[in-house]
């Protein structure tokens, strides 16, 4: 299982690692399950998004694959998010050797940044929003918080705001990550710069200041 193939890419190679090797000798194997509930997102750069593409596609197990977003300003730096068998998998192949060499081979060219994340909600229907507003902050305490956040779900769908997923960071179970879809990500910055959110924040027991990544769905290929 420790095999790597030669041109895999960082995002194929983690799912992999899982158990997703496609080739002959892993067909008799059982199917790998998937927890369900934890998930690992890894940001790089590649040179050449096509060629990264075709190989991720190609190796990794469609399985796990739960999203992938490219930079609106640079689309050759893709974020993927997938479903992992558990966090301490996930982080043994991302500290590999093998991997490191393979993301060489394979055309990454960035260090990645890898995430492992507790999934709370996750909309498991199809968006046909363009962008995605990935909103990171502390909080005091989840359930608390999540009680002010999903009072304020109006002000979101006003805000042309569609809820696509939480979750919370493995290794800090108070930082929580919300995921929107949005065809508007300005309008979606202002919001989130508005006096009424920050008092609402404040409100929910967010701790910390947000971080905000903006992210786009890839054109079909």
């Amino acid at each position: 299982m420790r095999k790597l193939f030669p041109l895999a890419l960082l995002a194929a190679l983690i799912v992999w690692a899982c158990g997703g090797n496609k080739s002959n000798e892993a067909e008799s194997t059982p199917p790998v399950v998937y927890s369900g509930n934890t998930a690992i997102r890894v940001t790089h750069k590649v040179n050449d998004y096509p060629a990264w593409l075709k190989s991720y596609l190609a190796k990794s197990d469609s399985n796990a694959r739960i999203s992938l977003y490219v930079s609106p300003d640079d689309p050759n730096l893709v974020t993927v998010f997938m479903l992992t068998v558990s966090h301490e998998d996930a982080k043994k192949m991302a500290a590999s050797e093998d991997l490191k060499k393979a993301m060489q081979e394979g055309g990454v060219s960035s260090e990645p940044e890898f995430a492992y994340m507790d999934i709370k909600f996750r909309n498991m229907d199809k968006s046909p929003k363009q962008y995605r507003i990935l909103v990171s902050h502390e909080v005091a305490d989840f359930d608390s918080w999540k009680k002010v956040f999903d009072g304020d779900e109006s002000r979101r769908t006003e805000a042309g705001l569609e809820l696509r997923a939480i979750s919370t960071n493995a290794d800090n179970p108070k930082m929580v990550n919300i995921m929107f879809a949005t065809d508007d990500p300005e309008k979606t910055k202002a919001m989130m710069g508005s006096d009424e959110l920050k008092a609402k924040m404040k409100e929910g027991g967010v701790t910390s200041e947000p971080t905000v990544m903006v992210l786009m769905v890839p054109p079909a290929m």
